[in-house]
């Protein structure tokens, strides 16, 4: 009996943890609220509706490519307290940015050294970033930050989706942008 218990030991127990690191490794978890990915498509480059702010609130990916026609994109980010949006320059292209929800801190500037521009931005506030400008949001709040920007052209590729800030930053390392 000890030895059958022994082999099942040394049979079950490496099993279990196998499924137990399986289950808790497996897909990352999704913000609260979020549709799977899988649900998510980039309705670019046909006619499409949708109730902007309604989508943008309900967005919990940090980014996630909504629409991405050939000369314009809309993108909905989320960020979370203290999360930000990299600073960064688009040299062929202007932005535009709609807080929906949250409070934060924008910088601009002509050079990546020298942002005067400094304003605090909260809910229904739009940002507009001339091309070859240098800017940077940061979300200040205690909340999540939910805004839409919109890229004309287009800034990123159609349906690109970010779970987390943390994705977004590994992205940009690995396609220099």
């Amino acid at each position: 009996m000890k030895k059958a218990l022994t082999i099942l030991t040394a049979v079950l127990f490496p099993a279990a943890i196998a499924l137990i690191l399986t289950a808790s490794c497996g897909e990352p978890e999704r913000r609260a609220g979020s549709p799977a990915i899988e649900d998510l498509e980039d309705m670019g480059e046909s006619p499409w509706v949708l109730d902007i702010e309604e989508a943008t609130v309900d967005n919990d990916y940090y980014r996630i490519a909504r629409w991405t026609g050939e000369y314009m994109q809309m993108v909905l980010m989320s960020l979370r307290p203290g999360e930000i949006i990299d600073l960064e320059v688009h040299e062929d292209h202007d932005q535009f940015i709609r807080i929906e929800q949250g409070e934060a801190r924008v910088l601009m500037g002509e050079s990546e050294d020298n942002l005067y521009f400094d304003e605090t931005v909260s809910d229904d506030w739009a940002i507009f970033i001339p091309a070859g400008y240098w800017h940077q949001v940061i979300n200040t709040g205690n909340n999540d930050l939910k805004l839409y920007t919109i890229y004309a052209p287009s800034e990123h590729p159609a349906g690109i989706i970010h779970e987390t800030y943390e994705e977004a930053e590994e992205y940009s390392h690995e396609h220099e942008h």
